[in-house]
């Protein structure tokens, strides 16, 4: 019997191995992912319990395991804790909570959150797999010391179901999850759950995240890894899809707001044109040709001004001709005579 545990251990060395540093990629990403969420958090906490994406950022960071809505104040969830006594505790030892969902009484599943997944994904297994035997080798970046000099890890038993270790989940929490809850940039948020869904990998009907083979069941165990397996119904109820969908939402309530906006001002631009266009038109019906001023006679041109019938005429119009305070022009007609003739 314990001879094939050994075989079983360098077939999946072989095809799980990833160097000395184990599941730094997806740590990275999945890291990256909750600092742009808590920074988006900050944005949408105080609005409406029932906003589609307030309740997708909670959901990622907080999950099932806290009424609080303050991430400085999230603490190391209490059922996380070793139970009294280490015996089969189905449905919540490692091999349900990082790969398996649906199970009644089930206190957690892999895509309750992208907390919980980074404990699966971060937590040292079966005899401190994969950071046991020497050397540098790290897990999402931390060496075996991080988790004490015991040399053991959370897992679930191969042949019993039995629950070990548990207590190891307190260094993840404090050394690897605390750091990814500090704040980074929200505006980052697409494109860092684009990179995330990006290093999933699709297997007999499963996603998985970090180190697996083809049989893994993420249960600790140098055969079942240190990873997040995923099926199909983890899947439909999991963290990252509910992000997708409403931050795919608020995208299109943002371009609605900005098309509405567009339409609004080029309307009222529009109401202003005609305006002023009517305002001209109005102006230009008001505007009269200028007319000659009443009580000047316009003299007769230079030959007309020698023919006497024409003198006489214009003599008589100038002499009933009245000023502006009808008082009668009276002028010497031999001075007029005189200015006409000459």
């Amino acid at each position: 019997m314990i001879m094939w545990k050994v075989a079983l251990v360098m077939i999946v060395t072989e095809v799980s191995g990833n160097g000395a540093k184990h599941n730094e990629e997806h740590h990275g990403t999945l890291c990256e992912v909750l600092k742009a969420v808590t920074a988006k958090w900050g944005e949408v906490k105080e609005r409406d319990s029932s906003d589609p994406l307030k309740k997708a950022l909670h959901k990622t960071i907080f999950g099932n395991m806290s009424a609080t809505e303050k991430v400085s104040e999230l603490k190391f969830p209490k059922d996380y804790y070793p139970s009294v006594t280490e015996e089969k505790v189905e449905p919540n030892s490692r091999k349900y909570w990082c790969g398996l969902c649906g199970r009644p009484g089930q206190k957690h599943y892999p895509g309750e959150s992208a907390t919980h997944d980074l404990v699966c994904l971060c937590t040292p297994g079966e005899f401190g797999h994969p950071v046991n035997g020497g050397g540098e080798k790290k897990l999402c970046g931390q060496s075996q010391g991080t988790w004490g000099a015991d040399k053991k890890g959370w897992h679930t038993e191969l042949f019993n179901d039995n629950e070990k270790e548990r207590k190891h989940l307190s260094e993840t929490w404090n050394k690897i999850i605390k750091d990814c809850l500090q704040s980074g940039n929200g505006d980052d948020l697409d494109t860092a759950l684009k990179k995330f869904t990006d290093k999933l990998r699709s297997l007999n009907g499963n996603q998985y995240l970090g180190d697996h083979s083809d049989t893994s069941d993420c249960s600790g165990t140098a055969y079942g890894g240190v990873c997040v397996k995923y099926p199909l119904e983890c899947v439909k109820n999991s963290w990252w899809k509910e992000l997708e969908k409403a931050t795919r939402k608020a995208k299109e309530n943002r371009q609605n707001k900005d098309k509405e906006k567009i339409i609004s001002e080029s309307s009222e631009k529009g109401q202003k044109w005609k305006t002023l266009k009517g305002q001209q038109k109005t102006s230009e019906k008001t505007v009269q040709t200028p007319q000659p001023t009443p009580g000047v006679a316009l003299l007769p041109k230079t030959e007309e001004a020698h023919n006497p019938q024409t003198v006489e005429k214009l003599l008589a119009n100038i002499s009933a001709t009245h000023d502006e305070n009808s008082s009668p022009i009276i002028k010497p007609h031999w001075f007029l005579m005189a200015a006409l003739l000459s």
